[in-house]
């Protein structure tokens, strides 16, 4: 059991500070459930698709709209937090996650779905959050043991959420069953939330920048739905083009607008930065790789190769076992990073986990008849995935203003969601693009072209390591 000594002060109503320390194990279970339900949703993903009667591209928005969500809901909460209490916008960002998880289990159509997953967006706001609760109400060391807690709560659950959704799979009739589990799970966080957390204590000043939220949700979900929807209106068709139109003239607007508000939601002198801004590219381009990868692998390794020329025709629990050496190295690796930063820095980490990840595609793209490539695959690129998510948050508190430190994280954790998200709208453009004749069931074609995808932002990955590498050294 870790040492975390609270700071002095009083807690919430009914809650002395002595027992401060004993919050941390009830944020552990929120933390713990919210990686469950994010390593469940891709595990389950095909058969949702087959009992809702959706497409292998259109299944790609089932994790892009939270994603979506995600990309405003961190930055967004965060500055509320920081302004009105962490624990009252944790609060509310359980009950959306609640809410969302309830219409996910029960979701009897794509739509339902759909806004679901939106409503489970602010799941992503959860840790920053928590961080920032810790961060008030205990010491320094304290409060770096708490963040080491949760964070590995998080990165256990989503490699045990696999696993768990095969086995509920396997004893639960239903995959709407199934997911009736992790809903019941968010309310007893809400429980825990609303009774057992204390309220911290330090206030922010300033305003909330509503018209940068408005705009930024509004230019990418525009952006997002005409990348998607291209192949089925027509690149030049005149709905696609408009609302290409739309994006480009609100996320124009958008940039002016953050750079005259005092308080911008996304600081954009911060983001472009010299010795930021490679860091920021990264990032991008790893939430490309990480999070809109992951339908098109379990898509195929669901596909039967009987009627389809590839895939192992893998249920649920198959699917788990196949995909759980990613999270477990992922894990693995995320605790080994700390002495390979001795070795060779954080941005010698960041150029071999690029590098890492770039071979693990090109392998996959020339073989993947059998299960036991995937599984090579999964731990090479889950190696280079968990080594980029340690050595990205060192190379931003090395690279920002000391005074800024926490808005720099919060735009590096926006980067990566919007990373996957749009790649989550350009997969699902090219798996709707590339089909069978006379069906939505994607050729092979399809998926090679996404596994270079993540292949050539790998790349780019370990390319933008090195362009970082230049104003740190001058620096120091």
């Amino acid at each position: 059991m870790s040492r975390i000594q609270p700071t002095t002060g009083t807690g919430a109503p009914g809650l002395g500070a002595t027992r401060v320390a004993a919050v941390v194990g009830f944020l552990v279970f929120v933390e713990l459930t919210s990686g469950i339900i994010q390593g469940m949703m891709p595990t389950l993903l095909p058969e949702l698709g087959s009992v809702l009667g959706v497409g292998a591209g259109d299944l790609n928005w089932v994790n892009a709209a939270q994603l979506l969500a995600a990309a405003v809901s961190v930055p967004l909460f965060g500055r509320l937090g920081d302004m009105y209490g962490h624990r009252r916008l944790l609060r509310i960002a359980v009950l959306c996650l609640a809410v969302g998880s309830v219409l996910v289990a029960w979701a009897p159509s794509f739509e339902v779905l759909l806004v679901g997953r939106v409503l489970q967006g602010p799941l992503a706001a959860l840790l920053p959050l928590e961080i920032g609760l810790v961060r008030d109400r205990l010491d320094a060391s304290g409060a770096r043991s708490a963040i080491a807690m949760l964070v590995g709560a998080l990165t256990f659950g989503a490699s045990a959420g696999m696993v768990v959704a095969g086995l509920l799979r396997e004893a639960i009739s239903s995959v709407h069953g199934v997911l009736w589990i992790p809903a019941a799970a968010t309310v007893l966080c809400a429980g825990v939330v609303f009774f057992l957390v204390p309220e911290s204590k330090t206030r922010a000043q300033g305003r909330v920048d509503w018209a940068g939220a408005g705009l930024l949700s509004i230019g990418l979900a525009t952006l997002l739905l005409g990348i998607s929807q291209g192949p089925k209106w027509g690149w030049t068709d005149a709905a696609t083009l408009g609302l290409f139109a739309v994006a480009a003239i609100t996320l124009t607007v958008w940039v002016l607008v953050e750079l005259r508000v005092a308080e911008p939601i996304v600081d954009i002198r911060l983001t472009v930065q010299r010795t930021l801004l490679p860091v920021y590219a990264a990032s991008f381009l790893l939430g490309t790789a990480l999070f809109g990868a992951q339908t098109a692998l379990v898509l195929f390794v669901s596909s039967p190769a009987d009627k389809v020329g590839y895939g192992f025709g893998y249920d649920a629990l198959g699917i788990a076992w196949l995909m759980l050496p990613s999270g477990v190295m992922a894990f693995i690796a995320s605790l080994c990073a700390s002495r390979l930063f001795k070795l060779i820095g954080g941005r010698g980490t960041l150029g071999l986990s690029g590098g890492l990840m770039a071979i693990g595609y090109l392998f996959l793209i020339a073989a993947h008849d059998e299960p036991w490539q995937f599984v090579v695959v999964n731990i090479i690129v889950g190696t280079g995935v968990g080594l980029a998510l340690s050595a990205m948050p060192v190379l931003i508190v090395d690279s920002s203003p000391h005074e800024r430190t926490a808005i720099a994280t919060g735009i590096y954790n926006t980067a990566k969601t919007v990373g996957g998200s749009v790649a989550g709208a350009v997969f699902a453009a090219i798996l709707t693009a590339l089909t069978f004749q006379g069906t939505e069931v994607p050729t092979i074609d399809a998926y090679t072209t996404v596994w270079w995808c993540c292949a050539t932002v790998s790349v780019l990955v370990a390319a933008a390591a090195a362009v970082v590498a230049r104003p740190a050294k001058s620096a120091n």
